[in-house]
């Protein structure tokens, strides 16, 4: 049953690599769509709309979402035990969640600003519900991704269907709302009846004093999720008080790039929070390998995936919104070197000390770097708008880095210099590649499209020249499964 098991999870980095590379293809389609016909000033309201419900959805979670993936990864084969603690973590997430609406609706009631996109805020506030309805961290847990990957393309590819169907002119930002909260309500729907048939778990609001021992972990994991929250989102709200809908709706833009390369390449990584959990549970020696492996593995995404990301900046935002959009270029190249230190702070944190437990520090680190980030916007933003709002998240995502490896430096992570060497030759190459085509061709469709194959191409062969072992395994190991 081992065995197995641990072959399977680089099937699921493949699953969870193609949802979020599906992730990226259906904004493909709707994100330029909802640009053009919106247009600046409604993609503004929406973008500061969504940024006042994602901290409505980061309190409803208050760090129990990673919480509850760890734990229930530890206890996943017993299930009395699973159950149990599925009860708990469930009552613990509607009891949040509730809280939070309260303090939504007390927002709208007091905040004059808000009266506006009350509307757009309310819509958007249906993807908080259905997360907590839903439990989706179940399937995490169970490391289930083939049923989330299906199940999120197949929602997803309804929504695209409901976009060009209800969103037709500017004044339906109440309507696009409707459709990016579709990806959260009839998943979460399905997930409750998947949950029941698969794993015979059917989360259910319990009351007894188990549950006051997770407050601690949780509390410390729900400062980590607000810290993060703060410097990652911050910086839009920030925009939204001190300019109009159209600098919001340009660093939107940058942003929405951003992080659809930052997810791409987490999310294969990202699957092994359960396993190391379950690893640490049984045989904390086990887990140091694929620690220094997801290391490698990370550096070697990071640079090229950033230095890619700059040199087709200009093209992404001619191919995927308007002309006009051009001035989100400066802010999305700032955010395109952002992600070396996001990724790698995503293995420190994630990958490393939520599956150790070690909470407190994660806190520490991530209120230290919400803290700097804030006051670094408050500061800075009035005088540099988005570009400010671009610097300080670079800044806060370095910070994360150092602070999480100063507190896992006893790990002694080794062979680091082949990966670094790799991943700077690979990002030089495509750097070179990325400044040759954008010289040589001028039609931004064709710019972009040649530019990522050969890109793809060339920085395959460096692995498999570097990495030719490790090639050659995975693709044997591919051939016994079929």
């Amino acid at each position: 049953m081992e065995g197995k098991t641990v072959k399977s999870v680089k099937l699921n980095a493949v699953l969870n690599g193609i949802k979020e590379v599906m992730a990226i293809l259906f904004p493909m389609i709707t994100f330029p769509y909802a640009l053009k016909t919106l247009g600046v000033d409604n993609y503004g309201i929406y973008t500061f709309s969504a940024s006042i419900i994602s901290y409505i959805s980061y309190l409803a979670a208050a760090g129990i979402l990673r919480y509850a993936v760890r734990e229930s990864a530890r206890v996943r084969d017993d299930k009395l035990k699973c159950q149990k603690l599925v009860n708990e973590l469930f009552t613990i997430n509607v009891i949040t969640t509730v809280f939070a609406f309260v303090v939504l609706a007390l927002l709208v009631l007091f905040w004059t600003k808000l009266h506006f996109y009350a509307p757009v805020i309310f819509m958007l506030s249906l993807q908080v519900i259905f997360t907590t309805f839903g439990a989706d961290w179940i399937n995490t847990a169970f490391e289930d991704y083939l049923f989330v990957t299906i199940r999120y393309i197949v929602c997803q590819s309804l929504a695209v269907v409901l976009l060009f169907i209800i969103v037709r002119d500017p004044d339906d930002v109440v309507a696009y709302a409707f459709v990016s909260s579709f990806g959260f309500i009839v998943p979460n729907i399905i997930n409750r009846f998947h949950i029941k048939k698969s794993y015979g778990i059917s989360p259910r609001i319990v009351i007894n004093d188990e549950l006051k021992k997770h407050i601690k972990s949780i509390a410390y994991l729900f400062a980590c999720t607000i810290g993060t929250f703060i410097y990652i989102n911050s910086d839009v709200t920030v925009l939204g008080i001190f300019f109009d809908n159209d600098v919001v709706g340009y660093y939107g833009v940058s942003v929405k790039f951003y992080m659809l390369i930052k997810q791409v390449v987490a999310a294969a990584f990202l699957v092994l929070i359960p396993r190391i959990s379950h690893e640490i549970a049984k045989d904390g020696k086990k887990s140091q390998a694929h620690l220094e492996k997801v290391l490698h593995f990370t550096i070697i995404a990071a640079v090229p995936a950033a230095i890619g990301l700059v040199m087709i900046r200009k093209n992404l935002i001619l191919v995927f919104s308007k002309p006009e959009y051009m001035r989100a270029e400066s802010s999305l190249m700032i955010l395109a070197f952002a992600l070396i230190p996001a990724l790698l702070a995503n293995f420190f944190i994630n990958i490393v000390m939520i599956p150790l437990r070690m909470e407190k520090q994660v806190m520490i680190a991530t209120i230290i770097s919400a803290a700097v980030n804030l006051i670094l916007n408050i500061i800075f933003i009035p005088f540099f708008a988005e570009n400010a709002a671009a610097v300080t998240t670079l800044i806060a995502e370095t910070l994360m880095v150092a602070l999480g490896w100063f507190w896992t430096r006893d790990k002694h992570y080794k062979g680091l210099l082949k990966p670094i060497g790799v991943s700077a030759l690979g990002g030089a190459g495509i750097f070179g590649i990325c400044y040759w085509i954008n010289n040589a061709i001028s039609g931004a469709v064709l710019g972009l499209i040649i530019s990522v194959a050969l890109c793809i191409v060339y920085y395959l062969l460096i692995l498999f020249v570097f990495y030719r072992k490790e090639v050659i395994e995975i693709i044997k190991n591919k051939g016994k499964k079929k």
